[in-house]
């Protein structure tokens, strides 16, 4: 492993960290390196961190999907964002982080932005019904985190995706 790839998988790692601690301060500056490293082209290496460790996935909250290329979601996952902003609003004491995806045609430079310009674009619209933005932070995956490996159609659609996480560190705590 290189030292350049060992930094960003580190830097990674404290990303999602700070996102579940909201440590806005440190939150900033971690953001600042990662643009100087994704100016530099070197984002695209990184094997993401295992968000699971840091977040739940929850049966109520649905992950919105997209068309080739496209950062809007499509038409027929209106309802999931509704419900999933339904959600978030009737259960403020939880952060959520929004995990952007793609499928891997295209170049591994251009799927991690396109999987950011998801995650932005259901962060704003959840925004848009009423969901507090500093409840939610986005992240992108791009195509590091499939969900299969088959090379049909069927399989690209379901990799363009944002996945919506609930932090562990701030569920409710049970009595």
């Amino acid at each position: 492993m290189t030292m350049r790839k060992g930094t960003l998988i580190t830097v990674t790692g404290l990303l999602v960290a700070l996102i579940a601690t909201g440590a806005t301060a440190r939150e900033s500056r971690l953001r600042a390196l990662q643009a100087k490293l994704t100016a530099n082209g070197n984002q695209a290496t990184v094997v993401a961190p295992d968000v699971n460790q840091e977040f739940n996935t929850v049966a109520d909250l649905r992950p919105v999907h997209f068309d080739v290329n496209r950062a809007a979601a499509r038409g027929d996952d209106a309802p999931a964002l509704e419900a999933d902003a339904a959600w978030l609003r009737a259960n403020p004491e939880h952060r959520v982080l929004i995990a952007g995806h793609a499928d891997e045609r295209g170049t591994n430079q251009y799927n991690m932005a396109l999987g950011q310009r998801r995650a932005v674009w259901v962060r704003d619209q959840l925004v848009a019904r009423g969901v507090p933005s500093d409840r939610i932070s986005v992240m992108s995956f791009g195509e590091v985190r499939a969900m299969c490996r088959d090379k049909t159609q069927e399989c690209f659609a379901g990799k363009r995706r944002a996945d919506l996480l609930v932090a562990r560190s701030l569920e409710p705590q049970k009595p």
